[in-house]
């Protein structure tokens, strides 16, 4: 089958014709970027799937639950189901939060080892010195991106998701963003609507709203003039790319999710 045409079912068929031949473990993940990631951190009795999309990872493991298949577990990005109160109904499912295995990276010491990478040390530190914490000044910036995509989600409202482009209202000189002017081409009249709607958001929760593609693309273009000298030929799966490499399970929710699971599952294991 072509790449990207799997559904729930070829997934279950791939999982039950190789359970026939092995016991071992199965973590099924969404897409390519999470295979590159988990890949090199998996068990080595642990069978890597490609779901090809979070719908197909939550359907064939719900599937597989039926049939009391065991030893299987899949990760998804958790999205915007922490805020929606959406529960995937299954102890074999665990969502990496807040919102993606982006942002969650974001939260962990990958970042610093990407701003190593690809920004200048002395811009970096002017800019904390007047700003403060970088992780802070990420979200700001991607926020209202995000609230945009969730108001679209959650309430309904009528924007023009394809105008939510961080390069058209981020200033690379200023690393600043046009908020108004990004309100007002997306929401496009229905103003009122779009306060009320945000106005409804439970408070503390800013990293569920913003997703780890804006958040990188705030990043990129932070890196090209305030943060770096980055060359504006390097893109978002480029820093995507080292900071999935950089990244540590350690101390993370998502680690102890995964462990819990172990435990719960013996004797199947899916991390190193």
């Amino acid at each position: 089958m072509p790449a990207g045409h799997k559904n729930p079912g070829v997934i279950v068929a791939e999982i039950t014709m190789v359970r026939q031949a092995s016991d071992c473990s199965f973590l099924i993940v969404e897409g390519d970027d999470d295979t590159r990631f988990w890949g090199p951190r998996r068990h080595p009795d642990c069978d890597l799937v490609d779901g090809e999309g979070k719908p197909n990872v939550v359907a064939a493991v719900r599937r597989l639950d039926a049939g009391n298949v065991g030893g299987v577990l899949g990760i998804v990005d958790e999205d915007h189901d922490g805020l929606l109160g959406t529960n995937q109904g299954s102890s074999n499912l665990v969502a990496v939060s807040p919102h993606d295995l982006e942002c969650f990276l974001c939260q962990t010491p990958a970042l610093d080892k990407v701003l190593a990478e690809f920004g200048e040390a002395s811009k970096i530190a002017a800019f904390k010195a007047e700003a403060g914490d970088m992780r802070t000044a990420l979200l700001e910036r991607a926020l209202v991106f995000g609230q945009l995509r969730w108001a679209a989600v959650a309430c309904g409202l009528n924007i023009n998701v394809s105008e939510i482009r961080v390069s058209r209202f981020l200033d690379a000189a200023a690393w600043t963003v046009d908020r108004r002017g990004l309100i007002h081409v997306a929401v496009a009249g229905s103003e009122r609507e779009w306060e009320d709607c945000i106005g409804r958001l439970p408070e503390g929760q800013p990293w569920r709203l913003v997703t780890g593609h804006d958040v990188l693309d705030v990043l990129r273009i932070g890196l090209q003039r305030v943060l770096g000298n980055l060359k504006p030929s390097v893109g978002v799966r480029d820093i995507a790319r080292v900071l999935r490499a950089a990244g540590e399970l350690e101390g993370t929710t998502v680690l102890e999710d995964i462990r819990r699971w172990e435990r719960a599952n013996r004797p199947y294991l899916v991390l190193r």
